[in-house]
């Protein structure tokens, strides 16, 4: 895939793999390391050593694949966040998509919308998906806020079972149709 970067207004979403330099490898391992950051995710923080979460996050990113793993940057090139699409079924032209905005000092503030709008653009557009989809927990309303302006529909409720236990969650998609009616066509908000 190469330099392969997807620019949205806010946010250039890169290939993760390209940006684990030291300094942000350890950015990742401090949000993976905060207790509300992670609950967000339904995950436990990260209680292991700095060199064995690094191993693990390269071999989880290597499975995963460049075209699917990006790292979230700002308008100065800083890594805020990161956002991925997996469990992709090329048959069914499916995929569900997972974002972390890892700066808590960018929370609602529009980088979370940009960088999943860039993302959808090239799902639909570049690799022809049909439909994606995504979870997250029932009272995490800031996400469903992102998600819901981006097009995402309430799909269905659900328990999910996170690392954290089972808690309410809820299911949401949108298809390309969807994704290009509700913007100009281009991916943009219209």
């Amino acid at each position: 895939m190469g330099n392969h970067c997807l620019k949205g207004e806010k946010v250039t979403l890169r290939p993760l793999m390209e940006l684990l330099n030291q300094e942000n490898l350890q950015k990742i391992y401090a949000w993976h390391k905060d207790p509300e950051i992670m609950f967000w995710l339904g995950l436990k923080p990260v209680n292991s050593s700095f060199s064995k979460f690094a191993s693990w996050f390269r071999n989880t990113l290597e499975k995963l694949g460049p075209e699917l793993a990006f790292g979230i940057t700002d308008g100065e090139g800083k890594l805020i966040g990161r956002i991925s699409c997996y469990g992709l079924d090329k048959g069914g032209r499916e995929g569900e998509v997972g974002i972390l905005i890892g700066e808590k000092s960018l929370w609602g503030k529009g980088y979370g919308q940009d960088a999943l709008l860039t993302l959808l653009r090239y799902l639909f557009g570049e690799l022809g998906l049909k439909r994606v989809r995504l979870r997250t927990m029932e009272r995490n309303m800031r996400a469903r806020r992102c998600f819901s302006h981006c097009g995402f529909r309430e799909n269905r409720r659900l328990t999910l079972s996170l690392e954290i236990g089972e808690v309410p969650g809820v299911e949401m998609t949108l298809s390309a149709e969807e994704f290009y009616q509700k913007t100009d066509g281009e991916g943009q908000n219209g």
